[in-house]
């Protein structure tokens, strides 16, 4: 082979090398690992078609299905009486209709969330299995996702679509209502269940704890979902995506410059963890929770450039010992 031709092929696999130790290599070999069954129970669908004269008569008979919503005193008549009128509400009759329409049924769901539950087993060779159930949570935005011991709990009413009437009429700011899609339900699902696998986010410690804290959230979802787009997975447009990249080398040395990454201060925290329009102590063209980005962009540095299983970095609660590991430094 010709030297000069040698000599450049070389530089090529170097670069090429290099490139590839600067990403976490989440496409994995699944031959060994089994897809779960999935199988979304629909625990409003079954309770809204019940009928109003045989409501009572009919609850026992379903509490073997839904015991993680059935599970109080069926002798409780008041709390009966609670049920059933919720079941009755107008309102949540007319948001179930919405959610009948929207998933006339979930097997796409299922689909999606078997193969996440396959990178799931495949990482954690976990015996643990879990039961799935959707609902209707009367809009509860905060969580539109629970995890309760190993049940898995959807609220549908969350992913109707951005344009919803329901949202607007809720008042819910459209730099939330953007990403109640259906295509965000299973990122959703994957971020709630590692909550629980990670010690609880202290919110009076430093910024990058919880930043690295919720890094580690957002790389965990990658791994389950590796074909996940960054705008989908970080909840930004395309657009405010790119603002995140063009100026991530500035972004993180106002982050050095001004000492923030070891303050515990709140006002500090929330402008760069809460979501928001933007950050204002930028720009309006900044978006918001910019602590969640920088921390995804270190544990995947760190991830990229160390011999460290997903588990360990669960499991590790030293922040800045994942930072220096990272060598993150972002070039302008």
């Amino acid at each position: 082979m010709n030297k000069a031709i040698s000599f450049f092929l070389i530089i090529a696999l170097s670069i090429l090398a290099a490139c590839n130790n600067d990403s976490p290599k989440l496409d994995i070999d699944l031959s060994n690992t089994k897809i779960p069954v999935v199988h979304i129970k629909r625990y409003a669908k079954t309770m809204f078609a019940l009928k109003a004269d045989s409501f009572f008569k009919a609850i026992p008979k379903l509490r073997k299905s839904f015991p993680v919503f059935l599970n109080g005193d069926m002798k409780d008549s008041l709390a009966l009486l609670n049920l059933k009128t919720f079941f009755l509400d107008p309102y949540m009759q007319e948001l179930n209709n919405l959610v009948q329409k929207k998933f006339p049924n979930l097997q796409p769901q299922e689909q999606q969330l078997a193969l996440a539950m396959q990178h799931y087993y495949y990482y954690f060779h976990s015996p643990k299995s879990f039961s799935y159930y959707s609902y209707v949570s009367g809009l509860d935005i905060g969580a539109p996702i629970k995890v309760i011991d190993s049940n898995i709990i959807i609220g549908l009413d969350l992913y109707l679509g951005a344009n919803t009437k329901a949202y607007m009429m809720s008042g819910f700011p459209k730099y939330k209502s953007k990403w109640l899609i259906k295509e965000a339900m299973i990122p959703d699902v994957m971020h709630e269940l590692v909550s629980g696998m990670i010690p609880e986010k202290n919110l009076s410690s430093h910024l990058i704890n919880q930043m690295i804290y919720e890094g580690k959230r957002l790389f965990f979802v990658q791994a389950m979902i590796p074909s996940i787009s960054d705008s989908l997975l970080l909840h930004y447009s395309q657009s405010q995506l790119q603002w995140c990249y063009d100026n991530e080398a500035r972004l993180w040395s106002l982050m050095i410059d001004n000492q923030f990454l070891f303050k515990n201060d709140v006002q500090v925290q929330k402008k760069f963890m809460n979501d928001a329009p933007f950050t204002s102590i930028l720009s309006s063209e900044a978006p918001a929770r910019l602590g969640e980005f920088l921390g995804w962009r270190i544990v995947s540095k760190y991830m990229a450039r160390n011999k460290v299983s997903l588990s360990a970095l669960l499991k590790e609660q030293n922040a800045q010992k994942i930072l220096k590991l990272s060598k993150y430094k972002p070039k302008r």
